[in-house]
């Protein structure tokens, strides 16, 4: 009897075990990275250097969701333009330009304390999303305008 009781127990504990297994895994976990914002000067200068495309848009460093315009646009420099739904990309330093991350995949990487404590972070959105960091229980909003800067972006 007591060899069945053992076999029965055996046998329905790896049932289980397989069961598990071929659950698939719904956690999500942060994958996206902040990185430091191209200030203003440094953006109108890789512009100007012809090292963005003719047509890009992507956030630097400043207030109100500063946004960097190639030379298709003549490099203007503006706040988030109104008519356009979302700008995809940020630009560090060096010129190189990044896809934001998503809503979720902000919200993930505050969560995760994937950026600074007290840190904004420009993330795929209308009117200059930011991702504000865990010190702010990582809420998520417009540009802060008159608040402070914004010199991060949550990247993919």
């Amino acid at each position: 009897m007591k060899t069945t009781t053992a076999l029965c127990f055996h046998a329905a504990s790896l049932i289980a075990l397989a069961m598990a297994a071929s659950v698939p895994a719904t956690a999500k976990t942060a994958t996206a990275a902040e990185i430091k914002l191209a200030t203003a000067k440094e953006g109108l200068a890789i512009c100007r250097a012809n090292k963005m495309g003719n047509w890009d848009l992507a956030y630097i460093a400043g207030k109100d969701g500063l946004v960097q315009w190639g030379p298709g646009y003549d490099c203007k420099q503006s706040r988030v333009p109104g008519e356009f739904s979302t700008i995809t990309s940020a630009m560090q330093a060096d010129g190189t330009l990044l896809p934001l991350a998503t809503l979720e995949e902000g919200l993930l990487a505050c969560r995760a304390s994937r950026m600074g404590q007290w840190d904004l972070a420009y993330i795929l959105g209308k009117n200059g999303l930011v991702q504000w960091g865990p010190g702010y229980a990582c809420k998520q909003s417009a540009a802060p305008g008159d608040f402070s800067d914004v010199d991060n972006a949550l990247v993919k």
